[in-house]
């Protein structure tokens, strides 16, 4: 079945609903474990996320006009990019950020849909291709990007995250 999300450029007065997502995904993973996104619920925002939403990097997908999913997409590198990538001064890439869907609709196809029209707003935008890093040993999450034909650079070893130390793989698209 194939999802007919629609992707929305986030606005200052949805601000709520995308702390809203991203609190709740931070919590279901301290509920399996993880210390990824701790911060979150320690009321940290590394990533600035109002400023964020006003400069144009925020977005959230929706399926039937309830909200299924949001992420950032960064125009220049975060000091984060340039420790796992390497200092870059032209715009050609996204830095894909902080990818979470609404729980109940995880395994459902959204998060590859989401992935697309990702994808199809780099292509609009004339990026050379979308850039992402995920936690090494977070397989489930490592397999989807390869599904969506991510490609897979390399691996960053015992970086320093904040809430704990642990290896990223870092995962590129390219657009032809």
């Amino acid at each position: 079945m194939e999802n007919k999300i629609k992707l929305h450029q986030a606005k200052l007065e949805e601000l709520q609903l995308i702390e809203g997502m991203l609190t709740d995904t931070a919590k279901w993973l301290k509920s399996i474990g993880s210390k990824q996104w701790n911060g979150i619920l320690e009321g940290k925002d590394n990533h600035n996320t109002a400023n964020a939403i006003e400069k144009g990097e925020v977005f959230y997908c929706t399926l039937e006009n309830k909200p299924v999913g949001m992420f950032i997409l960064w125009q220049n590198q975060s000091e984060w990019d340039q420790e796992l990538w390497g200092t870059e001064d032209s715009e050609a890439y996204f830095y894909l950020h902080r990818l979470n869907l609404v729980r109940e609709f995880a395994g459902k196809g959204i998060a590859l849909d989401m992935l697309e029209r990702i994808k199809e707003y780099g292509k609009v935008n004339q990026k050379t291709g979308i850039r992402l890093d995920c936690l090494a040993s977070n397989e489930p999450l490592n397999q989807m990007y390869k599904k969506a034909n991510f490609n897979f650079l390399k691996t960053i070893y015992n970086h320093d995250a904040g809430e704990q130390i642990s290896d990223f793989n870092l995962y590129e698209y390219l657009y032809k």
